[in-house]
């Protein structure tokens, strides 16, 4: 049997691409949409291309929510480079290439939006789904969901992970 002479999986083998592609254009459409501010004081140097907001501070694009108590973005051109957050933990919330959900808090935290990267020092701590992840400093790559953590509180890195079901036995 010729492996598209279904026309059900002919269907799936056409749009799997397009589903992958679609996945991959909102990440990208997400990293060009506005980027919404609020906070209680806010100092600008348009020329630089920093900005420093302090105080309650919550910045939102697209899917991704950063939170701090004070946090320097860096915009050179109005192309936005990185985001530097410090609180009582700073808060990063947004979704992994795989629409999964990732909280992710620090003392300190770097969120680079070209890269998807997010780098995180002082109480760092990551939760995607069920699993949690601390350490001291803790670099999450949200694109390719690669982590790695260095020493924590306890002089150790922590990982919890939640069992999946597993797959039925095959007949």
């Amino acid at each position: 049997m010729h492996l598209f002479a279904d026309p059900g999986l002919r269907t799936r083998a056409l749009l799997l691409p397009l589903l992958l592609w679609a996945s991959m254009a909102a990440a990208q459409q997400d990293r060009e949409l506005p980027v919404h501010v609020e906070a209680d004081q806010a100092h600008l140097d348009d020329r630089r291309g920093i900005s420093i907001y302090r105080g309650n501070v919550t910045i939102t694009q697209g899917d991704t929510v950063i939170r701090g108590d004070v946090v320097t973005v860096h915009s050179p051109g109005r192309v936005l480079e990185r985001m530097e957050a410090e609180g009582e933990p700073a808060k990063l919330d947004t979704l992994d290439k795989d629409g999964r959900p990732v909280h992710a808090e620090a003392q300190r935290m770097t969120f680079l939006p070209p890269s998807q990267e997010v780098i995180l020092s002082g109480k760092a701590r990551i939760l995607q789904s069920e699993d949690e992840f601390r350490g001291d400093r803790i670099v999450y790559d949200l694109e390719e969901a690669v982590l790695e953590a260095s020493t924590g509180e306890t002089g150790r890195v922590e990982a919890i992970f939640t069992p999946g079901e597993r797959p039925a036995p095959a007949e």
